[in-house]
């Protein structure tokens, strides 16, 4: 009896220990590419877009993104054939979009490619924004006709920079205004980092034109209010909206569905019962011992 009651604690205090979560880490964040060492035969044309929606609640720990890409192809300088838009919601933020890198490269090309990123964030500690930092249109736009570059801001090439676009690319010759890139009036925030990088070593075949343009808009709430962010960065660009959900938590898994590892002060059922099971074992293993002794 008494080696019975000894092994039925220990049995209830190993099976507290094994069904207790495990703390985990957040999932990884998601990093979006496409576009890249595409198209590097001459006379072809490249357009891609991605739109990203970043949700990040530093109360609860809760994030989540939905990211929105387009990827066209055809001759160049013609109407694109493209995909139908795919829409993928992650229970990550995605912090990396890297497109039309070292792609067209193989003269009279014509490249358009978009990127445009909201980041909502909601118990900022600080809601302070700074000026993204932008390094574009270096070495670019090398021979043929003056002046080649239509570049905003210019010139711009702060080292790491949060936006990286139109370097090293369409050099070989063509026409004036041939490398046209521009940075929508951006902000970014130390509590959500974003890069972009696009159409860096691309188009250097010569007689080709580039046109690229990224946005990087932040949203900082010091309260638990869902904003409402929407991105429209130039005329006829692809938008995204983002609309707040029931509770005062962006994109929250119990409303959402999405899947994430329990941030700190969630609770759950699991978590109650596996607290009972080991209270339990150890209440039987204290009795327990306490009759062995007496017996002696």
């Amino acid at each position: 009896m008494r080696v019975f009651t000894l092994a039925a604690a220990l049995a209830i205090a190993v099976l507290g220990l094994t069904l207790a979560p495990s703390s985990g880490s957040a999932s990884a964040a998601e990093s979006i590419t496409q576009c890249n060492g595409a198209d590097n035969t001459g006379g072809l044309g490249l357009n891609c877009d991605v739109t990203v929606i970043n949700n990040l609640n530093t109360t609860t720990g809760v994030t989540s993104s939905v990211v929105t890409v387009t990827e066209c192809h055809a001759a160049a300088n013609t109407a694109p054939i493209c995909t139908a838009p795919v829409t993928t919601s992650y229970d990550s933020l995605t912090t990396s979009v890297n497109q039309c890198n070292n792609a067209a490269n193989g003269g009279g090309a014509s490249v358009v490619c978009n990127v445009f990123v909201t980041n909502n964030i909601t118990g900022a500690a600080s809601t302070t924004l700074t000026g993204a930092t932008v390094d574009q249109c270096n070495g670019s736009g090398a021979e043929g006709t003056q002046p080649t570059l239509d570049c905003n801001p210019f010139p711009a090439n702060t080292t790491g920079a949060t936006i990286t676009q139109c370097n090293g690319s369409v050099n070989g010759g063509g026409a004036a205004a041939r490398v046209i890139c521009s940075v929508t009036p951006s902000t970014m925030s130390a509590q959500l980092p974003v890069s972009i990088n696009q159409c860096n070593d691309t188009a250097n075949g010569g007689g080709s034109l580039v046109t690229c343009t990224a946005s990087l808009t932040n949203i900082a709430l010091a309260s638990a209010t869902a904003p409402i962010a929407t991105a429209t960065p130039v005329a006829g660009a692809p938008v995204a909206t983002a609309t707040p959900v029931a509770k005062n938590t962006l994109h929250d898994s119990r409303t959402d569905g999405f899947t994430h590892v329990a941030a700190r002060g969630d609770t759950s059922p699991l978590l109650i019962v596996v607290g009972l099971l080991m209270l339990a074992g150890l209440l039987v293993a204290a009795v327990a011992v306490r009759r062995i002794g007496a017996r002696r």
